[in-house]
């Protein structure tokens, strides 16, 4: 499909499903795919869950390291975490 009018994504509801199936592909990441789709990410958390979309992904570490960050980031810590 080659789009050069943006005037289709401006149809209700074609940002949200094709951010739903980039970030289902992973070609965007979960903060992309919000924003792209014009939704908060708690809301596109809950669209994707609603469709069997996984959220969270990764190893048992890979998961820890990201709760401990989300947490460190809402405390307003402002060291970052470990990377590796």
């Amino acid at each position: 499909m080659h789009n050069d009018d943006d005037s289709l994504l401006a149809e209700p509801g074609i940002r949200r499903a094709l951010a739903t199936v980039l970030y289902r592909d992973r070609s965007l990441s979960l903060g992309q795919a919000a924003r792209f789709s014009g939704l908060s990410v708690a809301e596109f958390i809950q669209h994707v869950s609603r469709l069997g979309i996984p959220v969270v992904g990764g190893t048992s570490d890979t998961v820890r390291e990201d709760a401990e960050a989300i947490v460190e980031w809402q405390s307003g810590s402002s060291q970052p975490t470990r990377a590796r």
